[in-house]
């Protein structure tokens, strides 16, 4: 290599070593969303996770073990789905796919049309512990 080329040759090897450090962003894409059952929407409402917890938290002490609507845990889910509602009879607690029927939600949503707002004594759901209820009966009121 001649002295007339040295300085062509040293630009040349700054060049590839600039462009063999520049930052590496990875490969460009978006991942999909990741469902653990794929048969079972992102947005399924769970009766085991996410309304027994909150039957237990503001329903459980007027309604245990010795009550006629008994809400423990392995017993709760057969105890509201289509039971029949005690004084409404023949119609249902809960109704699967039907929210605006007779049962709890009707009692905790603080209508008085089906009797006593519930809990009598207690602190009243949330609206979103209310719209998670909701949708679990709109969504077929699953043992889930």
């Amino acid at each position: 290599m001649s002295r007339s080329q040295l300085p062509y040759a040293f630009l040349f090897a700054i060049g590839v070593f600039s462009v063999g450090c520049t930052k590496d962003e990875g490969p460009l894409y978006i991942p999909e969303p990741v469902t653990l059952d794929p048969g079972i929407p992102m947005d399924t409402v769970f009766f085991a996770t996410e309304v027994m917890p909150v039957f237990q938290q503001h329903c459980w002490v007027c309604h245990p073990p010795m009550g006629e609507m008994d809400l423990s845990t392995g017993v709760a889910y057969d105890n509201l789905v289509n039971v029949p509602a005690l004084g409404y009879a023949p119609a249902l607690r809960i109704v699967p796919g039907d929210p605006d029927g007779v049962g709890p939600l009707a009692q905790i949503s603080l209508s008085t049309t089906y009797g006593l707002n519930m809990p009598p004594n207690g602190t009243f759901l949330t609206n979103e512990e209310l719209q998670t209820i909701r949708d679990w009966i709109e969504q077929g009121a699953m043992d889930n």
